[in-house]
Order: structure tokens, then C-alpha cells, then sequence
């Protein structure tokens, strides 16, 4: 006859520890991901008085991640000039957005002040070449 020997009531305990700081460091990667503030979807913003820069973006795919990085330091040297704008795919205006401009996810579009189209960038290269459409359409 074999006996087992009883299970410690610790060991339950360690494999909780275990999963609560898996799950943690999950929760802290996937927030360290995130844009530091959340783009605007209202593309009515557009014309409303500000310059503005409408990135075409679709979660699937990795154009528009790319783009949004390379968007980030216009964004934080001209956020208070230009409305930077998102045109989600998943969305049904992003969608009408993008059909209407004949592009895809990565793309990105200059407005002036006034809404007038300026500007479409397929799949830009650098934040320079960005940066150089983008002083295109602000007011001289």
C-alpha cells in the first residue's frame, strides 16, 4: 500500500502568487504599448479652424502602428497648431474616410485650417519627410 503525502496548504498559495504577478507584468507590458494620449476619431474637427493631420490607421495592421510612431514627436512639437486625427478602419467614417481618399492603413492626410485637402502621404519614411509636408500646411 502506497501512501501520498498530504499537499501543503502553501502550495496552493505559491501558484497564486505565481499567476497574480504573471498577470501583472502582462497588465504593465500591455499598458507601456499604449499611446500616451489617445488620438481623436471626430473627423468633424477637420476645418474647424486648426490645421489638421488625419492618420489612416487599422489595428491589423502594421502600417499605421508605424506611422503613429513616427507622428508622435510632430505631435508633441505641434499639438497646439495642428488637431491630429485618427481615421479608424474598424470604424464606418474611417472606412468612408479612407474610400473616399483612395488609401490605406499608414496613410496620413494634410488639411489647412479651412479643410482644405493639402496633402496625402502613402506610407512615409521618416519623421522628417512627415515633418515636411506637415509645415506645408501650416499658416505662413
Amino acid at each position: 500500500m502506497t501512501t501520498t503525502a498530504p499537499k501543503s496548504p502553501l502550495a496552493g498559495w505559491k501558484k497564486g502568487l505565481i499567476y497574480f504577478i504573471v498577470l501583472g507584468l502582462s497588465a504593465v507590458l500591455i499598458w507601456t504599448q499604449l499611446p500616451e494620449k489617445p488620438y481623436p476619431t471626430d473627423l468633424n474637427i477637420i476645418g474647424q479652424g486648426k490645421p489638421a493631420v488625419v492618420l489612416v490607421y487599422d489595428v491589423n495592421t502594421a502600417g499605421g502602428m508605424m506611422t503613429m510612431e513616427l507622428l508622435a514627436p510632430l505631435r508633441d512639437e505641434y499639438g497646439d497648431q495642428v488637431e491630429f486625427l485618427v481615421a479608424s478602419l474598424g470604424l464606418p467614417d474611417g472606412q468612408a474616410f479612407a474610400k473616399h481618399y483612395r488609401i490605406s492603413s499608414g496613410a496620413v492626410v494634410f488639411f489647412l485650417a479651412d479643410a482644405t485637402h493639402s496633402s496625402t502621404m502613402r506610407a512615409p519614411d521618416n519623421t522628417a519627410e512627415l515633418r515636411r509636408y506637415l509645415e506645408r500646411t501650416l499658416p505662413k
